[in-house]
């Protein structure tokens, strides 16, 4: 559409018409066309002659109404996303840019307001969550680093056609049975007599309970870790242990009532079953395995003692590579003279180093013994004392008199 200039002469020169325009046809339609371009290319001439243009877009469908839905005076020059009526500029601009009548506007703003709120809802839940979950961790840590008591849960599951195996009657033997091996009881009385060893304190602060064997043929999930993405794995620790918890309340076993719940799985089938066992922090859980022809109680027990040992927040202290004992947080005696063989297995290394590159399992449950490191980890003792223990002391006047040579001397 096109209004008079001052100057009507130089608009007769760009109108693309072959007559003059009078006063009374303005303003007036001075082309139609499909090309966009070619509509301001034919306004940027008129524009430069001293004409008022304007560009009017009639809508795509031409059975549409070439007025706006909302403004009838107006001209449409879109049709809307929402509901497909024609909508003018001003409808464009009232809706931020957006392609929509006043009608779907106000829905999306609806619908907007409503997503908002749903999503504070969920934040502050969550944030509610986050504080149940940080209160949960400190009471955690102050009850397993305090001096609450700590009560280990034992639910043990072996093969239907196993659960008669020599090494599970010798681990649930009962109290009045008479034997030269130790059993499940003396767990839960090493725990005592080790935490005394390091705190001085004669009470009982750990209490070891007992379930099962339940006749179980056990498939945890897969936990290898080969060609899984991180999430995958992250899947699979996570699905881990829920699967074991479910296997005990399928018995009947109140698992949340354990500080620690350590899963004992008996079988067989791998060179060394028990390398399977985990134990971690996080759920304060473990899974040992025991092979059902072990012959010896003690490592069985070891091995049960070391993973409860990282759910209480115990580090492995023998090296990954070579699976030595580390020295000297591995060793309980890292200063003895001579060094080897050592009379002792420290919790987290599980064996007896015998020279650097030999070491033995244990034979009996008073050969393992709690390493200052460990003890640190588990809240036993402060890091300070653990630190002090493994640093040598220095070099006094008459040490250092003995290692200076003759000639060094005045």
């Amino acid at each position: 559409m096109v209004r008079l200039p001052d100057v009507p002469s130089r608009l007769d020169d760009v109108l693309p018409r072959n007559r003059p325009v009078t006063p009374a046809e303005l303003p007036l339609v001075t082309r139609v066309t499909r090309d966009l371009d070619k509509a301001h290319t034919t306004a940027d001439r008129l524009r430069q002659a001293g004409a008022m243009v304007v560009i009017v877009e009639e809508p795509i469908g031409r059975s549409q109404s070439a007025f706006c839905i909302d403004h009838p005076a107006q001209f449409a020059a879109r049709t809307c996303t929402g509901c497909d009526k024609a909508i003018c500029p001003g409808c464009i601009a009232d809706a931020n840019g957006l392609l929509l009548c006043a009608k779907c506007k106000a829905k999306q703003d609806l619908s907007a307001r409503s997503i908002r709120r749903r999503q504070l809802f969920v934040l502050l839940i969550f944030v509610a969550f986050l504080y149940k979950v940080v209160e949960h961790l400190k009471f955690d840590a102050q009850q397993v680093q305090g001096n609450a008591p700590i009560t280990i849960g034992i639910i043990q599951f072996a093969p239907r056609s196993d659960t008669g195996a020599n090494i599970i009657r010798q681990l649930n033997r009962g109290p009045s049975e008479k034997a030269t091996t130790p059993s499940l009881r003396d767990l839960g009385a090493w725990f005592n007599t080790e935490y005394s060893r390091y705190t001085g304190t004669p009470e009982r602060r750990f209490r070891l309970e007992t379930r099962g064997p339940f006749a179980i043929d056990v498939a945890p999930p897969d936990m290898s870790a080969e060609g899984t993405s991180w999430f995958g794995a992250m899947l699979k620790a996570w699905k881990y242990p829920r699967y074991f918890r479910q296997l005990a309340l399928d018995q009947g076993v109140p698992v949340d009532d354990y500080t620690v719940k350590a899963y004992v799985v008996y079988g067989s089938g791998s060179k060394d079953i028990a390398s399977h066992s985990r134990g971690s922090r996080k759920g304060r859980v473990a899974v040992i395995f025991v092979d059902i022809d072990e012959s010896n109680p003690s490592y069985a027990l070891a091995t049960m003692a070391h993973e409860i040992g990282h759910a209480l927040g115990a580090r492995d202290t023998y090296d990954l590579d070579t699976n030595l004992a580390q020295n000297p947080e591995g060793y309980v005696e890292p200063f003895a003279d001579p060094l080897y063989p050592q009379r002792y297995a420290e919790l987290m290394s599980v064996d007896i180093p015998l020279s650097p590159k030999e070491e033995q399992e244990i034979s009996q449950l008073f050969q393992l013994k709690v390493g200052y490191q460990t003890a640190a980890d588990m809240g036993w003792i402060a890091p300070e004392q653990a630190e002090m223990f493994f640093t040598p002391p220095q070099v006094g006047p008459a040490d250092k008199l003995t290692q200076d040579s003759p000639d060094d001397l005045p």
